[in-house]
């Protein structure tokens, strides 16, 4: 997959999906996109993926959109369609990883910015390097924060601070980004790689069947009343005291043991 500017390796029961177009700081364009977009759909079902890792090569994670492909564009006189065309392949990444049922961690080696941060944003984790760097650059083209920007800024942080976030388009360094509460973990570049496999291992060890229902359960909240989504939430503790993991962590418990969870 590499000479279509992904690269896709599994290891440990992690899967690494990484954007390797570095001369152009890994550009979300729609074949890139799409290959994003098979590689999840791939690994869904793999029974030997239990977590999956998002990067990118070189100085960064992802730059967002291609600029050189938007004034293409306007040249042509078509930049709806050609917006219309990437949009129908980002949206969709978005909608897979918040509802992906195996933890997703975006490993943040560089510069993350407009959809590329927004990428990042929909990821359950994000460790970043020191040297990352995040930007709503949407603004400086006249855009409204794409790739579920608008509804991930106004769910993760105050009003003013998703709007000053948006409307100024600056940039925001890792340790700005923690305090926001936007980033789980900084860590020195060279041990981004090593600190994202610990993490990711520690998920490959759990209950994933539980991570993908708790997912499910955070998404669907968002559209339910409390008192629906207090059923729904009995209804999946029933139907995960029913699961073998459940077994396992009971009697690791009280063998005081680390359970060895199969995600089912």
């Amino acid at each position: 997959m590499s000479e279509k500017k992904i690269e896709l390796a599994i290891k440990y029961k992690i899967a690494t999906i990484k954007i390797n177009d570095p001369e152009n700081f890994n550009p979300l364009n729609k074949e890139t996109g799409q290959l994003i977009l098979e590689a999840l759909e791939s690994l869904r079902d793999n029974n030997e993926v239990r977590c999956i890792i998002i990067t990118g090569s070189g100085k960064a994670f992802s730059a967002g959109g291609n600029i050189k492909q938007f004034k293409a564009s306007i040249e042509n006189g078509n930049p709806g369609q050609v917006m219309d065309d990437l949009l129908k392949v980002l949206y969709k990444i978005a909608l897979v990883l918040r509802l992906y049922p195996k933890p997703v961690i975006a490993a943040v080696n560089g510069w993350a910015v407009g959809a590329g941060m927004n990428l990042a944003l929909s990821c359950d984790f994000i460790i970043a390097s020191e040297y990352a760097r995040f930007r709503q650059s949407f603004v400086k083209l006249a855009l409204i924060p794409g790739f579920a920007g608008t509804i991930l800024l106004s769910r993760q942080l105050t009003w003013q601070q998703a709007v000053e976030m948006s409307f100024f388009g600056e940039t925001y360094n890792a340790k700005q980004m923690k305090e926001l509460g936007l980033v789980n973990e900084i860590v020195p570049a060279e041990n981004l790689e090593e600190v994202t496999m610990q993490w990711a291992q520690k998920f490959a060890r759990g209950p994933t069947l539980t991570f993908a229902r708790t997912k499910k359960l955070f998404f669907d909240a968002l559209n339910t009343s409390f008192e629906e989504h207090l059923e729904n939430e009995r209804q999946m503790q029933i139907k995960s005291a029913e699961s073998e993991d459940y077994k396992i962590g009971v009697s690791a418990l009280i063998d005081k043991k680390e359970p060895e969870f199969i995600g089912k």
